[in-house]
């Protein structure tokens, strides 16, 4: 029997970058050939439990620890009395200790992470409530969310970040909680799943030229200034048009009252939430990518068209322009003229389009899902 491994499943397929996060890890757990693993899993939620059936991953009839942010606050504080009552009393610590598990992987990072006698690995993709704290999606959780950084920072053995920026934030952040040299803190950039690369595609009823953005209606995604320059560019290309999914969250009212105001109706196509089908349709038909968005330090939809074959234009915020290199467009995200100049270049100038998308290619080429599976098994190798 290999080393046994538990991963914590709670994502849903509407949950975007997230879900396509723990679908990489679980597809590298099951394709590791230099390892003897005994992968196992705590599903929360249906999708999950289906795809560990088909795929024949034992399920632990266990739940991760629930825990009010009073508890939460507690066990931070006093960590010799968290160790006793997580390892001893708790359902996720009895269950850990009966089934002899090596470590824990956690797909999310919104999990708060108590004081386990198990190694816990955990990703950060971002903390976007301390350095982009002004949008109330993060302001209104600032405190929560420091309590589960600073969980992971205290009791997690290794911490996956995005890339070297992500891992400098997180020791600039957390250092104060972290002791004895813990957690490690390893940079594994996002690659794009095979769920995705090898995805069908299905129609979707669209104009045949169009730019696309991808992402769920907050306030930081900043679509305002997305529409602005659409705006900018109606009355110069009469038929520019852009095409929106994602769920409505916190500004998808005001979005569409700025598409109302603004006569932007026939410029702007919202199709909500679809499927990855239709998404790899989206991406692989459009003129560009277009993606505004303030947080960072990395985003999933950049990887996933370039791959796809899409040209991609993005903000030059945090390591965003590192991630695209020479593959894509840079814009100042508070600056409309900079976007609308960046979705012009993509309409126009097809010659520029055919590069785009060559060295898209090339640079998700560079870091593959065989490089991000064989640093993520170095990890594992060391518990």
């Amino acid at each position: 029997m290999g080393k046994k491994i538990v991963v914590v499943l709670e994502t849903d397929p509407e949950w975007g970058g997230q879900h396509q996060y723990a679908l990489m890890l679980m597809e590298c757990l099951l394709e590791m050939a230099d390892i003897d693993l005994d992968v196992n899993a705590i599903c929360c939620s249906r999708y999950w439990r289906k795809w560990c059936r088909e795929n024949k991953i034992h399920v632990l009839d266990t739940s991760w620890l629930s825990l009010c942010e009073r508890e939460q606050q507690y066990h931070i504080k006093h960590s010799l009395l968290s160790r006793i009552y997580c390892t001893f009393m708790s359902e996720i610590g009895k269950t850990l200790r009966k089934e002899k598990v090596e470590a824990v992987l956690c797909t999310t990072q919104g999990m708060f992470i108590p004081n386990l006698n198990t190694k816990v690995i955990v990703p950060v993709h971002d903390l976007m409530h301390r350095y982009e704290g002004q949008f109330p999606e993060v302001k209104s959780e600032y405190k929560k969310r420091e309590l589960i950084f600073g969980s992971k920072a205290k009791y997690a053995w290794c911490v996956l970040t995005d890339s070297k920026l992500g891992k400098e934030q997180f020791r600039e952040s957390y250092s104060n909680c972290m002791t004895r040299g813990l957690p490690h803190i390893v940079s594994l950039p996002f690659v794009v799943s095979k769920h995705i690369a090898r995805c069908e595609e299905a129609f979707v009823d669209v104009p045949s030229k169009y730019v696309f953005y991808p992402a769920q209606f907050w306030e930081h995604k900043n679509h305002i200034h997305l529409l602005e320059a659409v705006a900018l560019l109606k009355d110069v290309i009469p038929n520019i048009h852009l095409v929106l999914v994602g769920s409505e969250k916190n500004n998808g009212r005001k979005i569409q009252t700025y598409i109302s105001e603004h006569e932007l109706g026939e410029n702007v196509t919202i199709k909500g939430f679809v499927s990855d089908e239709n998404i790899t349709y989206l991406y692989r038909h459009a003129v560009g990518m277009i993606m505004p968005s303030y947080f960072g330090p990395t985003n999933i939809p950049p990887l996933e068209a370039m791959a796809l074959g899409c040209p991609v234009a993005v903000s030059d915020k945090y390591a965003m322009p590192e991630q695209v290199g020479d593959a894509g467009l840079l814009f100042n995200p508070d600056s409309p003229k900079e976007i609308a100049e960046c979705i012009r270049k993509m309409w126009c100038d097809e010659k520029l389009r055919q590069q785009m998308i060559k060295k898209g290619y090339e640079r998700v080429n560079r870091w593959t899902k065989k490089k991000f599976c064989k640093r993520l098994e170095k990890i594992i190798e060391k518990l």
